[in-house]
């Protein structure tokens, strides 16, 4: 019986232990929770960007760049939460780094002027084709960057993703984007991302090129080539309105019909002025800057960087056609035609305007054809700078507004 109460007392002592072992971890796992839970130790760096990978490694890109942007502003130098923080952003844009190795794996064929290298790079990354439709849309109506990013809050988005990178470019990429930028630097705010660092992670670049790629390929495909036959539609607009200036015969055939042509060759100059000067085309020139950049200073593998290269060039070669508008452009080194030849039919166009006011006037003073001649000469003024015709009042006023129209009129 002793044994047997003794037995008895000790499987009461047993239990008890094991209550008081299991309560002691009861309280351990509260406390140990409550210790996460503690602001203090859940918003550290190193934690928020564990939680912020994962979130990534899911797909939830947003949640990943909340809690990155929470680790900077804790610790602003990290570098690491800057780069992963221009990844997340991407990957709210629907652009991730291995969609971008996938897609220039094969390379590009190296010919340094044709509109497949263009397509080639452009093609690789962009927004959706209902964003790409938004900013069709707004383009125009669109003066500046500052509103374009609130229209459009995919722009917004790319800014804050190379402010979260640029610190960690190389000395070389900045010191080769502040030459090629040139008067689109403000647009970039470049003065916020220093000078550059001696040795630069690979992951950089690949962000990097991520974030202009998707940037420049929008605005690409909104404003430079729409139609996407390759080449830029405010070249070939710009050339459509010279070769009919140039052929238009202001000594004979029908008065009317000739004023009809200039209006519509002149809308057309008009256009191609207001966009090569405004801030739209300006922040695509800045995105293709970093990109060209970028590139130089990367080490991806060759067959990706080459079929970079090989659209850059080819982008290099159009861009030089335009560049006598645009100080980003100069620094592509080409030489300038489109510019010089739009600034000439300008010159051409307001001199067969006053030839062929006159001789309308002379027929009947008060057709409507004058006053929409007068409205595209007196925008001409704004942009290109060259005189009113004579028979146009120079105290009226218009507004400039131009819908870009492809094909280019003829």
């Amino acid at each position: 019986m002793i044994l047997n109460s003794d037995k008895s007392i000790n499987k009461t002592n047993v239990q008890r232990k094991l209550k008081l072992v299991a309560l002691s971890m009861t309280f351990a796992v509260v406390s140990a929770c409550g210790f996460l839970a503690n602001p203090d130790r859940k918003e550290t760096p190193s934690r928020l960007l564990l939680e912020a990978q994962a979130a990534y490694d899911s797909g939830d890109y947003a949640k990943a760049q909340s809690l990155l942007e929470k680790a900077i502003v804790i610790d602003p130098s990290n570098d690491d939460a800057r780069i992963r923080l221009a990844f997340a952003y991407n990957g709210t844009l629907g652009i991730t780094p291995i969609e971008l190795i996938k897609t220039f794996a094969s390379g590009g064929s190296g010919s340094s002027s044709s509109s497949s290298d263009i397509n080639s790079l452009t093609s690789k990354s962009s927004l959706p084709d209902k964003s790409i439709d938004e900013l069709k849309k707004n383009v125009t109506a669109t003066t500046s960057v500052s509103e374009l990013r609130a229209k459009i809050e995919e722009f917004a988005t790319f800014q804050k993703a190379f402010l979260a990178i640029c610190p960690l470019f190389s000395k070389d990429t900045m010191t080769a984007l502040k030459t090629k930028a040139a008067s689109a630097l403000e647009l970039l705010e470049v003065s916020k991302c220093g000078d550059g660092r001696d040795r630069v992670d690979a992951n950089v670049s690949i962000a990097a090129l991520s974030m202009a790629l998707g940037q420049f390929s929008s605005l690409y495909k909104a404003i430079l080539d729409a139609n996407g036959d390759g080449k830029f539609d405010l070249e070939v607009r710009a050339n459509a309105a010279k070769t009919s200036i140039d052929s238009l015969n202001t000594a004979g055939g029908d008065i009317a019909a000739n004023v009809a042509t200039l209006t519509r060759a002149t809308d057309d100059l008009n256009y191609v002025l207001s966009q090569l000067q405004g801030e739209v085309f300006k922040l695509a020139i800045s995105q293709f800057s970093i990109i060209d950049a970028v590139i130089g200073a990367t080490n991806l593998p060759a067959n990706i960087k080459s079929g970079i290269t090989a659209g850059i060039t080819g982008l290099n070669s159009a861009l030089g056609n335009i560049n006598s508008y645009l100080d980003a452009g100069k620094s592509t080194g080409g030489t300038a035609k489109t510019g010089t030849a739009t600034a000439e039919a300008a010159d051409k166009a307001k001199d067969k305007a006053d030839t062929l006011l006159k001789d309308l006037k002379a027929g009947n003073p008060n057709d409507p054809k004058i006053d929409e001649l007068c409205k595209s000469a007196y925008c001409l003024n704004k942009t290109a700078g060259v005189g009113l015709p004579s028979e146009c009042s120079v105290t009226k006023t218009y507004e400039c507004t131009s819908t870009p129209t492809f094909p280019p009129q003829q």
